[in-house]
This record gives structure tokens, C-alpha cells and sequence, in this order.
């Protein structure tokens, strides 16, 4: 019986190891295209860290990149520099940024917000309606929006400065 029990836990540790988590919730270590709905990009609201309140639809006109996030994934910690300098960069210029704190507490979220000293606006998705209405299945994945609502890029996996500006200015066109 103890072999049997030892064996099984052997297959669910190389599970978890394998995916990257439990239950098909992974971390997005290398980078990829990711599917794109046609249509719409689905509409959400967070309520942000900061106390203030984020709408998509609000936004329409402009470039809207959508990064999905947690702080204890090392590949959303590798792009958190490059996200906070192309925030600075495009801010001015009709982009929006946002990220979605997923899978995370609001401490951990916190921590890791003024860590990396983020300025852009992010809030949590506590019940992952935003996650799923997108699809999301790793972190770090990022959509790139059009200013007439509908995505022209979803990104699986940490971002560059030069992917994330490249990525932009395909959006704007």
C-alpha cells in the first residue's frame, strides 16, 4: 500500500512539475502567440489597488495593453521593469496599460506593485471573470487592443521592451 501511495505522489509531483502548476494554472515561461477571438475585445472592470476603477470600454480610441499577472511568478517579475518603462514611454501617446492580479493575494499584489515600483494601473480579478472571459491559462499573458476594441495580439509568456513597443505600434495600425 505504501508503494502504491508513494507512487502516485511520485506521478502527481511530475505532473505539477511538468505544467507548471495545479490544475492547469502554469506560469508562461517562454514566449508565444497565444489565440485571438474575433470580435470585441470583452468588456471588464476592476476596482484598482489605488482605490480608483478601471472600465475597457472607457477606453476606446486608444491602444490598450491588458497584462495578466501574479507576484509570485518569476516570469511576470522578468518583465515588470520592461511593462513600467514602456508604460512611461506610451503614456502620453493614446496607450493604456493595465494589469490583472490574478491567482495572487492583495498583499503579496501590493508588495510586489510598490517592489517594482509600478505606476500603471492594476487591480485584482478575485473571481477571475476577466481571466476567463480571456481565456487566460498561464502568467505572464498580455493583450494587445486596438483602438476600435478588438485584439490584435494575445502573447503567452514575459514580454520585452522591443516586443512590447513592436507589439504597440501593430496595435495602433
Amino acid at each position: 500500500m505504501l508503494a502504491v501511495l508513494g507512487l502516485l505522489a511520485l506521478l502527481g509531483y511530475s505532473l505539477v512539475r511538468k505544467e507548471g502548476g495545479f490544475a492547469g494554472i502554469g506560469v508562461n515561461a517562454t514566449g508565444q502567440e497565444g489565440r485571438v477571438r474575433p470580435g470585441p475585445a470583452p468588456d471588464f472592470t476592476l476596482q484598482l489597488f489605488d482605490g480608483g476603477a478601471f472600465r475597457l470600454s472607457e477606453h476606446r480610441g486608444k491602444v490598450v495593453v491588458v497584462n495578466y499577472w501574479a507576484s509570485w511568478c518569476p516570469p511576470c517579475r522578468d518583465e515588470a521593469r520592461a511593462l513600467e518603462r514602456v508604460w512611461q514611454r506610451y503614456r502620453d501617446g493614446g496607450v493604456v496599460l493595465v494589469g490583472v492580479n490574478i491567482w495572487d493575494s492583495e498583499r503579496d499584489a501590493g508588495a510586489f506593485l510598490r517592489q517594482y515600483r509600478v505606476s500603471y494601473p492594476n487591480g485584482p480579478d478575485p473571481q477571475g471573470h476577466a481571466a476567463i472571459e480571456y481565456g487566460v491559462t498561464g502568467i505572464p499573458e498580455t493583450f494587445f487592443i486596438r483602438p476600435d476594441g478588438t485584439i490584435a495580439r494575445h502573447w503567452l509568456g514575459p514580454l520585452t521592451d522591443a516586443q512590447l513597443a513592436a507589439f504597440i505600434e501593430e496595435a495602433r495600425r
